[in-house]
C-alpha cells in the first residue's frame, strides 16, 4: 500500500514552480512502477521486486523522520531520527536504484527505478545527487530514450538550467525515434531552451565569479559565490548565443505544433496520481482518500491536451510574456466587487502574485508581502494578487485574518481561471516583477528588485541611465 501525504500531492500539481534545493522527498507514488507478479520468477518481475522493496525502505525511513519531528514539536525531547541528513537520504537511495538499473538496464523496472532518481525537480542536480543524476541520465537515454514513459519526464525539468539536464535533454533528443517520444523530447527541450536563453543573456552580462542568492522571505538572506562546478557551467554559458537558443526554441515549439500537434499530452503527475487512484486503498496523510479529494484527483488525471495545444501556450509564453514585454492586461472585479485593472497601476511598480489558500509557499509569503506594502506606503508601488481558491467565502476570510488589504482579482478555478490562462501560469506561487512602464522585467526572485525599480523611477525622473542586467 503506497502512502501519498497532502503535501506531496500538492508538491505534485505545482512541481514546476518549485524551486527550494530541500524539496521533501516524494513518496512511493510519484513513480509509475512495474508491479511483479508473485508467481513468476523470471528477471523482470526480480528487478521490479527489488525497486519495490528500496521504494519501501526509503518510504519507511521517511514516514519515521516525519514522524519524529512531528512529535518533537509537541514535546522538549530531541527527536532521535535516523543519521541521514535529508539530502543524505536522497544520495544513499539514489544510488541504490542506479546500482539496482545497473544490473539490467533495460528492463521496465530499471527505468522505474532511474526514473525515481530524476523525478526530483525542486533540488539541484549538483554535489553526490548531481553524481547519481547523471548515471540515471545516462542509463535512460541508453536504453529507454525512445520509450515516452522515460522521455516525458524531461516535461517537468525546465525550472533548472544546469549541465546534467543539458545532456539528460539532448539525449532524449537524439534517442526518441517513435511520433511520441520524439514529439515529448521536442517539446521537453523546447521549454528547457527558452529559460536557457535568458539564463545565457544574464552570464554574459555578469563579469567576475557571480554569487548564489540564499532568499527566504523575499529577502536574500546570504550570497556565497558559485561552487567551481557551476561557475565553469557559467563561463561555458558566456560563450553562447541567446539569440542563438531563442530561435532553437522556438523553431522546436513550431515543430511540435506541425509535426506532432495531435499526440495526447499525458504528464508525469498525471501517471503519479492514476497509480495513486489504482491503488486497492490509496491514502492521504494517513487516511483513505475522502470523496472531495478523490474527485480533484480524477479531475486532474482527466484534463486532455495536445502536444500541439501545450507548445502553442509555451511559444505565446516566451514571446508575449518573457522578461522585456509589457505585461498582458488584466480587467476584473476585485473582492469588493469594485473594478481592478493591472493598467491603471502604469507609473507605479507592481508586484503581481498569483496564490491561493492551500498553496504552503504562498501563504508563507503572506507576512513578508504585509511588511513590503507597509514599508513602501506612501511610494509608486502596489502589490496585487490574483487568488485561484474555489470556496470565495474562505478566501475573504483568510484575507481578512491574515490583514492582506492590497486588491486581488479572483480567478478559480486554479490553473484555468482566465487571468491564469492569459499568464500561463503552471504552479503557485507565481511571481511578475512588472515596472512603472507596464514592462516584465522579473519572473520570481527577491523582493529587492522592488527597491531597484523605484530607484529606477527616480532615476528617469532626473534624466539618469537605467539600464540593469536581467537575474533570471
Amino acid at each position: 500500500m503506497r502512502l501519498l501525504t497532502l503535501a506531496s500531492l500538492v508538491a505534485l500539481l505545482v512541481a514546476p514552480a518549485s524551486k527550494a534545493d530541500d524539496r521533501p522527498a516524494q513518496t512511493a507514488a510519484s513513480a509509475p512502477t512495474t508491479k511483479p507478479d508473485p508467481a513468476s520468477q523470471g528477471p523482470d518481475e526480480s528487478i521490479a521486486k527489488k525497486y519495490q522493496e528500496i521504494l519501501a525502505e526509503f518510504e519507511a525511513e521517511q514516514i519515521a523522520r516525519r514522524r519524529v519531528l512531528t512529535k518533537a514539536q509537541s514535546t522538549p525531547a530531541k527527536p532521535v531520527i535516523s543519521e541521514k541528513r535529508p539530502r543524505d537520504l536522497i544520495v544513499h537511495y539514489a544510488r541504490r536504484m542506479v546500482d539496482l538499473a545497473l544490473s539490467s538496464p533495460a528492463d521496465p523496472g530499471a527505468r522505474d527505478a532511474l526514473l525515481w532518481v530524476i523525478d526530483k525537480p525542486g533540488r539541484g542536480d549538483g554535489g553526490p545527487y548531481g553524481d547519481e543524476f547523471a548515471r540515471a541520465a545516462a542509463l535512460l537515454v541508453r536504453h529507454h530514450g525512445d520509450d515516452p514513459e522515460a522521455v516525458r519526464i524531461g516535461l517537468g525539468l525546465d525550472n533548472r538550467v544546469t549541465p546534467r539536464r543539458d545532456a539528460l535533454l539532448f539525449g532524449f533528443y537524439a534517442a526518441a525515434k517513435g511520433p511520441e517520444a520524439k514529439g515529448l523530447a521536442r517539446l521537453a527541450l523546447a521549454q528547457y531552451l527558452a529559460p536557457k536563453a535568458t539564463k545565457v543573456e544574464y552570464a554574459r552580462s555578469v563579469e567576475g565569479r557571480p554569487k548564489r542568492r540564499g532568499i527566504s522571505g523575499g529577502k536574500v538572506v546570504r550570497e556565497i559565490d558559485l561552487p567551481d562546478e557551476d561557475y565553469a557551467y557559467h563561463l561555458g554559458l558566456r560563450q553562447c548565443e541567446r539569440q542563438v537558443i531563442r530561435a532553437e526554441a522556438e523553431r522546436l515549439f513550431e515543430e511540435v505544433i506541425s509535426e506532432y500537434g495531435d499526440v495526447p499530452l499525458i504528464t508525469r503527475h498525471q501517471r503519479v496520481l492514476e497509480a495513486l487512484l489504482k491503488e486497492p486503498a490509496p491514502k492521504l496523510n494517513g487516511e483513505p482518500l475522502t470523496d472531495d479529494v478523490r474527485r480533484f484527483i480524477e479531475r486532474v488525471v482527466a484534463r486532455t491536451k495536445t502536444l500541439g495545444e501545450e507548445a502553442e501556450a509555451r511559444l505565446d509564453d516566451m514571446l508575449n510574456l518573457a522578461v522585456g514585454k509589457s505585461a498582458p492586461e488584466i480587467e476584473g472585479l476585485d473582492f469588493n466587487g469594485k473594478p481592478l485593472k493591472l493598467s491603471d497601476y502604469k507609473g507605479k511598480v507592481v508586484v503581481l502574485v498569483f496564490w491561493g489558500t492551500w498553496c504552503g509557499p504562498c501563504m508563507a509569503q503572506v507576512p513578508h508581502e504585509r511588511e513590503l506594502v507597509e514599508r513602501l506606503k506612501g511610494q509608486p508601488f502596489a502589490l496585487l494578487g490574483v487568488d485561484c481558491e474555489s470556496d470565495k467565502d474562505k478566501a475573504r476570510a483568510v484575507m481578512a485574518r491574515e490583514r492582506m488589504t492590497w486588491p486581488n482579482w479572483y480567478d478559480a478555478p486554479q490553473f484555468e481561471g482566465p487571468i491564469a490562462r492569459r499568464y500561463h501560469i503552471r504552479g503557485y506561487r507565481s511571481v511578475f516583477f512588472i515596472d512603472a512602464k507596464g514592462i516584465i522585467r522579473s519572473r520570481g526572485g527577491a523582493f529587492d528588485q522592488v527597491d531597484k525599480l523605484l530607484e529606477e523611477i527616480k532615476q528617469q525622473a532626473s534624466g539618469q541611465p537605467t539600464s540593469r542586467p536581467i537575474r533570471p
